[in-house]
């Protein structure tokens, strides 16, 4: 076995390709913190990103994949835990895509619209709000379900939940659903003008049914609703909420569902790929067969690679 250090030679034309990615991701997004894609167990497909250096705290295991002829890439997979540090922001660049290619899909039938629902607060301590907001979603959701089959509406909806600084649930929804009733109205809110901050009517849509089935299902009476005139624009500002530290960095209790879909939802494209993992021995040695040169990208998978491929003639470099 040879072991290579590469970190200042070309990748040749797969790194080019991994480079026009990040690239054109990041001129998409926008985003702040958002990774290129990675090897996750949604897709086994592979591709770069320097900024997941260290390991999964969850052991995911490794992945090789074919780059070309003999040779062969291994990165880590993805254990999907929001409160991994490495898998985390994988898992919601994952959850983001669904949502901007998903609710792309949706609007090209029907209208899409932009539902904020806030859990009530004063009356009720964090904890309580904590053991109940998945039940009163539940309730709402088949309130809101019911009613869309009665309209004649195609059903179907992610949400984005998130803490207030209060700590009490926050959701963002992307939905199909309408209340029939909705009409332009108005509400007192806070707005801020030139610095300054006060209280103020404003004109708002307004829908007895919404508030109804939020005081229902016991999740209070705060909502907001708009019609999303930028599809695109909406879904990614939803989606960006992924991201925000709280939704990694704060404890959130057993079986808390940071994003929700509707079993309708579009569900994201599986890549067909010839990756393989690497668990046994018998895997190792699988990769030793097929594979002349292996390529790592981060120093704790070329730690493993070149401790399992020891006594090999395969040519490790690493990158």
């Amino acid at each position: 076995m040879l072991n290579i250090n590469a970190s200042s030679q070309s990748f040749g034309s797969v790194e080019s390709a991994f480079n026009a990615q990040k690239s054109h991701e990041q001129k998409e997004d926008q985003i702040e913190g958002v990774l290129p894609s990675a090897l996750d167990l949604y897709s086994t497909s592979a591709t770069y990103s320097a900024n997941l250096c260290f390991p999964c705290i969850n052991n995911a295991p490794l992945f090789a994949y074919s780059e070309h002829d003999k040779t062969y890439g291994i990165v880590q997979g993805c254990c999907n835990s929001w409160t991994c540090p490495r898998c985390g922001k994988m898992r919601a660049k994952h959850e983001y895509w669904r949502i901007i290619n998903g609710i792309k899909l949706l609007a090209e039938l029907q209208p899409i619209w932009f539902i904020t629902v806030t859990c009530k607060g004063r009356e009720i301590s964090t904890r309580e709000a904590e053991e109940n907001y998945l039940s009163w979603t539940k309730r709402l959701h088949d309130a809101w379900r019911l009613q869309a089959k009665r309209t004649s509406q195609e059903w179907s909806y992610v949400a984005v939940t998130e803490r207030q600084k209060r700590g009490h649930p926050h959701s963002h929804y992307l939905t199909t659903f309408c209340p029939a009733d909705i009409a332009v109205d108005w509400k007192q809110t806070r707005v801020t003008v030139d610095g300054q901050s006060f209280m103020a009517y404003v004109s708002a849509y307004r829908s007895e049914y919404l508030h109804s089935s939020l005081v229902r299902s016991g999740l209070g009476k705060e909502y907001d609703i708009t019609q999303a005139q930028s599809v695109e624009g909406t879904s990614r500002y939803v989606a960006k909420y992924l991201f925000k530290d709280t939704i990694f960095s704060t404890a959130w209790p057993k079986g808390w569902h940071r994003v929700r879909y509707a079993q309708s939802f579009p569900k994201s494209a599986r890549e067909k790929t010839d990756a393989f993992v690497l668990l046994t021995r018998d895997d190792w040695k699988r990769l030793a067969r097929v594979a002349v040169v292996v390529k790592t990208r981060d120093a704790y998978v070329s730690e493993e690679a070149t401790i399992a491929l020891k006594g090999s003639d395969v040519i490790i470099v690493n990158q």
